[in-house]
């Protein structure tokens, strides 16, 4: 006898219980529920000779006829391919192909497991039924109840009386209930009619009509609501619908209800084609209730093009409609924060040895302060061939910028030309590199003489080191030792006639002893003569060289004074730089320890400093410390610590704090229950608004269903920034 007792027909049932298979499957960290065991087979076992798509019956009596029904009684086992199916009563007519079975039916296949009263189905028309259905996708971990199952054609499935849950079924924590869920497999989208979902029993949402992907393909419809708080907005409550408008573009809207303040619409329109891809994001709120301001708006475009592997174009620009924008809607210190957006729209193409690229820049200041320059545009070529003249290095790079957009400022063009040529000289153990720079700038200000200005300047450096190791351990480590020197020369030249642009005092770390020019960008080139000395060395691991210790120390000794300055700021003092220690290292295989300071060597004292301590163990306590401070500007502590209080509480929480003005700038405090079928989050946030004086409370609550997605504010996110580990 042979036959097809479609697996699709089950198994397609089962997935389109689940609101979205897709984000069960994504889930990643959760502890497995318990599934029943249902294996009936008694012990039958397949003939290994015997074809898999060839229908196998064992049973305690049958009668078999050629024509009208077979009969079959008593541990009746049917099997074919994948799919096992046994019951107590089990009957087969022919011609018609009707297979019903009675008395403790159960199906399994690799992916379900279905126990039944009783099943009717007509295998040529892939049609039929099943009463009183309980199943197990093992697949999703998803179980439930269907008062009946019924197969309307072989793409269309409908369910009556379903319920679905990830929870063990006995004690199901939460439930998706629908008088009918109709399950389209051609489309590979379903939809349940009168859906409720159940917390404990306990009904929390009703849908009247609810659609939901049966694979991982998108499919337009509702996503889960969103909910948020804080004092200036009130309650949000936020519901987005997600169209899915072609396999390589989509939309979002999302109308929001904010209490304190009135209706907001967002929107989000996402694209990927071979050559382009981005985002453009827009926010709207057109009557504020807690402000003067109306048609208060965000925006973010963001655009990523590839003409060719060498080629692309990239878009970002960001904008708000008021300065205040971010303190009146913004729920995080990051938010409030911000001081001006950018807009940049840049070109870039690149050859064997050469590249090229333009650049379109502007900002939109918060603050109140002094706008940057815009860049309309910038040209930038750059040329590094390969090496010539027995290893000599050589490259080049010229730039045109045109500043322009400062009302306060003086605006204007600048054309820089700079040249390189070096040459490694190197040995397993010891290297020089010398290295010779010409930099030419020439500018023209838009001021009312047109203003000419032109500045050429040298620069000489001579960079050198030693590498030594040794085992240690009996072998199962290497320690190094790397001594470095690096001398530069910059003869000094007047600049104080030179406009600052893009120019700022680099912020002295242990990677800024090595660097030839004490200032960002082009319009101050330091003078310089002084001699970097460091010495370095690491711990590593031979096998997999992982780096278990490392310490530097260094110092710049200054041979001259240095004049070139910035507008309003005097000449820097001194023959030599603080020294700078850094060290990193594990203390043990949960614990790592990393600090850096700054040691004035003339008061003996330090002058800056930061200490890290991460502790993370095999059971998921994580702890973090941190303190940094610099003299006379401030001093700060942080801590954020994230405990398994039993097996599914989770206490979460960091601390921020100003010491020198004995503040907090910003205290979460969270907890995070998880069972085997669902997380629940919730966290509150304190933090210091910019005008150093406000604070702001915001609440958080998520919930995570496993094999439904999410609903909430985001506080995965917020707790993932602000407890490094936290997963």
């Amino acid at each position: 006898m042979r036959t097809r007792l479609q697996q699709h027909f089950l198994l397609s049932t089962l997935l389109a219980v689940a609101c979205s298979p897709a984000v069960a499957l994504a889930q990643t960290g959760w502890m497995a529920c318990p599934v029943p065991a249902t294996d009936k087979t008694n012990g039958v076992q397949r003939p290994g000779n015997l074809s898999p798509q060839a229908v196998y019956i064992e049973a305690d009596t049958a009668l078999f006829r050629s024509q009208g029904i077979s009969t079959m009684s008593g541990n009746v086992h049917i099997s074919q391919e994948n799919n096992k199916l046994t019951a107590d009563q089990a009957s087969y007519e022919q011609p018609a192909g009707i297979v019903t079975a009675s008395g403790g039916v159960n199906f399994s296949s690799n992916d379900m497991q279905v126990r039944s009263r009783e099943l009717r189905y007509n295998l040529p028309q892939n049609t039929g039924e099943m009463q009183e259905a309980e199943y197990d996708l093992s697949q999703a971990n998803g179980q439930g109840f269907s008062k009946r199952v019924v197969q309307e054609s072989p793409d269309l499935t409908r369910l009556e009386d379903s319920t679905y849950t990830t929870c063990p079924v006995d004690k199901p924590d939460w439930s998706l209930n629908a008088s009918t869920i109709y399950l389209d497999h051609r489309k590979e989208r379903g939809s349940a009619r009168n859906a409720t979902l159940k917390i404990r029993n306990v009904p929390i949402g009703y849908l009247p009509y609810f659609s939901f992907p049966l694979t991982d393909a998108r499919k337009s419809g509702f996503l889960w609501p969103v909910m948020s708080t804080n004092e200036r907005s009130g309650l949000q409550l936020s519901l987005p619908y997600y169209w899915n408008l072609a396999p390589n573009y989509d939309l979002t809207l999302t109308p929001s209800l904010l209490t304190n303040r009135g209706l907001q619409l967002g929107t989000e329109f996402r694209y990927l084609t071979d050559k382009h891809r981005g985002e453009a994001a827009y926010v709207l709120l057109p009557n504020d209730s807690e402000s003067d301001k109306d048609n208060r708006y965000y925006f973010n475009v963001k655009n990523d093009t590839r003409f060719d592997p060498k080629s692309s174009l990239q878009l970002k620009a960001e904008g708000v409609s008021d300065d205040q924008y971010f303190v009146d809607l913004g729920n995080s210190l990051e938010a409030t924060s911000v001081v001006n957006l950018e807009r940049r729209l840049e070109y870039r193409t690149s050859g064997q040895y050469w590249s090229f690229s333009t650049l379109l820049q502007d900002y939109q200041v918060l603050d109140g302060g002094i706008a940057p320059h815009a860049r309309l545009p910038q040209l930038l070529v750059r040329y590094d061939p390969p090496q010539t003249y027995n290893g000599l290095n050589l490259d080049a790079e010229t730039e045109y910028t045109n500043f322009t957009g400062s009302t306060t400022e003086t605006n204007g063009t600048r054309l820089d030309f700079t040249t390189r040529a070096s040459k490694r000289f190197s040995s397993e153990a010891a290297y020089v590199k010398p290295s010779l720079t010409l930099r030419h700038t020439q500018y023209q200000l838009d001021d009312a003489d047109s203003t000419q200005i032109s500045r050429t300047v040298p620069s000489a450096s001579v960079d050198a080191g030693l590498f030594f190791e040794r085992n240690i351990k009996q072998g199962r480590y290497i320690q190094t030792l790397e001594p470095r020197l690096f001398y530069t020369y910059t003869p000094y030249r007047d600049q104080s006639n030179i406009p600052v642009f893009d120019s700022s005092a680099r912020s002295l770390n242990y990677n800024q002893l090595f660097a030839e020019n004490r200032f960002t960008g082009k319009d101050r080139i330091g003078d310089a003569n002084h001699l970097t000395a460091s010495v370095s060395t690491r711990v590593q691991s031979p096998e997999d060289g992982r780096e278990l210790f490392r310490a530097s120390i260094g110092q710049v000794y200054h041979f001259d004074e240095r004049k070139v300055t910035l507008p309003d700021e005097a000449p820097l003092q001194g023959d030599r730089s603080e020294l700078i220690l850094e060290a990193a290292g594990e203390i043990n295989p949960r614990t790592r320890l990393s600090t850096t300071a700054y040691w004035d060597s003339k008061e003996n004292s330090v002058n800056a400093g930061e200490v890290r301590v991460n502790y993370k163990d095999d059971k998921k306590r994580i702890l973090n410390v941190g303190y940094a401070q610099r003299k006379g500007n401030f001093e700060s502590a942080n801590l954020s610590l994230s405990v398994p209080v039993n097996e599914h509480w989770k206490a979460v929480g960091a601390w921020e704090r100003d010491l020198q003005n004995n503040r907090n700038l910003e205290t979460v405090i969270g907890a995070e229950y998880e069972s085997c079928c669902w997380k629940t989050r919730v966290a509150s946030r304190n933090y210091l608004l910019p005008d150093n004086t406000t604070r702001e409370n915001a609440v958080f609550v998520e919930f995570e269903l496993k094999g439904l997605g999410n609903f909430g504010s985001g506080t995965r996110d917020l707790l993932q920034n602000r407890v490094y580990g936290y997963e």
